[in-house]
């Protein structure tokens, strides 16, 4: 009985002690598994979604200061990634931010200076007269997508484009599926069915009444991320906000009433835009969502920015209502200006598989960046002067000394004049044509440009000048011209 029960409690023992061994290596084979797994991620071809927003600006999300719109998604994204503090749009208006981004071109290069609506010659109330535009991105400029097509990847196009139709569409660009991408340069409503009735088919047909287009857009990506899980795929994807006409979702606009205590558009950001800034961090959350569904979100690479500040002036009759929508927090002036809060956007660049620790960086970069900097993470040899590759500034290292021009030899239909500037270090000058007058500003003490230096450091003012006389040279850059029929405003 004795030996029975001494062999018993032996062999119970035994059993004990295999099934810890089994667990063990049970476990030690998975973390193997899972590591192995991590290893194999392909960090050459990892997945790009790049959201460029329509008319947001800088001071527009939590991340960067707004205490008043709530953008947990995006905040989200900019303290898990990295985060840049001085990143500009190539240019105020859309079109011409829109063709460098797509080109790691300069404007200048491409010959979009301004956005495209057709050259109209100046009338007899302009002094100059401004240089005529293409009306379309040309085909002979290489494209990212159609870069990133030759590494084999799958491309999408969709959202505002406004870089011409026809066969200047992004179908004809470089990019697989083209949904909503055209000569529009904005809807005619954020709610269904958003522009003429039939005009948008592959939108207008799955969408009815009440549907928000921010909404309807992210719904196409979603479908589009899930078909292409099993590929390697870079989505475009352009919302149309916050542009004009300022509509935000009833239960967002009524979240912000309740929130301020009143309606009044008068109160910037007013609480119809403060609605459209939330959708879009809304559908945000929904992309990152996905991504972690299909377990994508490892070796995606995500680039949230806007292709020119926030609207800071009254807008025409037809799309007034609500406008002014913003006021660009600290930053001057807004889209259509050279002043900081016309050119300074949010810039976010999330990649779990590769920016492991977050950071800010403080260096000016700018939309051309992206370009030299996605072939650079794709291993692909196509590269432009414009533009540099930004990957040494995020592993903390640096990229060559220079200087960044923008130039805008129109007058916007924000009321802005002929202008060029260029920032060099922390110093930024301004020119404008109509009275040949400068203007100087440190933005490191005095990122509001309250304060004008031209008077008080003439070298200064005269180094930086020549420095962005040679770049305009460089580039081939047109000027406005004494308008021949000027009568006077």
């Amino acid at each position: 009985m004795i030996y029975n029960k001494d062999m018993k409690n032996i062999l119970k023992s035994i059993l004990q002690l295999t099934l810890i061994s089994l667990l063990v290596i049970g476990c030690k084979e998975s973390t193997d598994s899972k590591e192995n797994q991590e290893k194999t991620v392909n960090t050459e071809r990892p997945n790009i979604i790049m959201i460029v927003t329509d008319d947001m600006g800088w001071h527009d999300l939590g991340t960067y200061g707004n205490v008043f719109i709530e953008t947990p998604n995006l905040d989200g994204l900019a303290n898990t990634g990295i985060k840049f503090t001085n990143a500009y749009a190539a240019a105020p208006l859309c079109s011409p931010s829109r063709a460098s981004i797509m080109t790691g071109l300069h404007p200048i290069s491409v010959n979009i200076t301004e956005h495209i609506h057709g050259n109209r010659p100046s009338g007899p109330n302009k002094k100059l007269s401004t240089p005529p535009i293409s009306q379309q991105l040309d085909l002979e400029f290489t494209t990212l997508a159609e870069t990133l097509k030759a590494k084999n990847y799958k491309t999408a196009f969709m959202g505002k484009w406004h870089l011409g139709g026809g066969k200047f569409e992004p179908q004809h660009q470089g990019f697989d599926i083209n949904i909503a991408g055209s000569y529009n340069g904005l809807p005619s409503s954020f709610f269904y069915p958003f522009f003429n009735p039939g005009e948008k088919p592959e939108i207008q047909d799955s969408s009815s009444e009440g549907d928000y287009l921010t909404d309807v857009l992210t719904d196409k990506a979603l479908e589009y991320i899930t078909k292409t899980k099993d590929s390697t795929f870079f989505l475009s994807l352009n919302y149309y906000s916050p542009h004009v006409p300022i509509e935000g979702k009833d239960e967002l606009v009524q979240k912000y009433i309740e929130k301020r205590g009143t309606d009044a558009d008068s109160i910037l950001p007013n609480v119809h835009y403060a609605a459209m800034i939330e959708s879009i961090d809304q559908n945000v959350g929904r992309i990152l969502k996905k991504l972690e569904e299909l377990k994508l979100s490892e070796n995606t690479l995500i680039i949230f920015t806007s292709d020119n500040g926030g609207l800071s002036v009254r807008e025409v009759p037809a799309f007034a209502k609500h406008t002014p929508p913003t006021d660009n927090g600290p930053l001057r002036a807004g889209k259509g200006y050279l002043y900081e809060g016309g050119i300074r956007e949010p810039l976010i660049m999330n990649w779990p598989a590769v920016f492991k620790t977050p950071k800010t960086i403080d260096a000016p970069v700018i939309a051309q960046d992206f370009y030299n900097t996605i072939t650079a993470i794709t291993k692909s040899e196509a590269k432009t002067a414009d533009g540099e590759n930004l990957l040494p500034l995020i592993n903390d290292t640096s990229i060559p000394e220079r200087g960044l021009l923008w130039h805008l030899p129109h007058y916007s239909p924000q009321h802005a004049k002929p202008v060029t500037a260029f920032r060099y270090g922390d110093y930024k000058i301004i020119h404008f044509y109509e009275d040949d007058r400068y203007e100087l500003y440190n933005l490191k003490t005095d990122q509001s440009e309250s304060k004008d230096l031209a008077n008080d450091e003439p070298e200064k003012l005269k180094s930086i000048k020549e420095k962005m006389e040679a770049e305009l040279k460089r580039l081939g850059a047109k000027f406005p011209e004494p308008n021949p029929i000027y009568k006077g405003n």
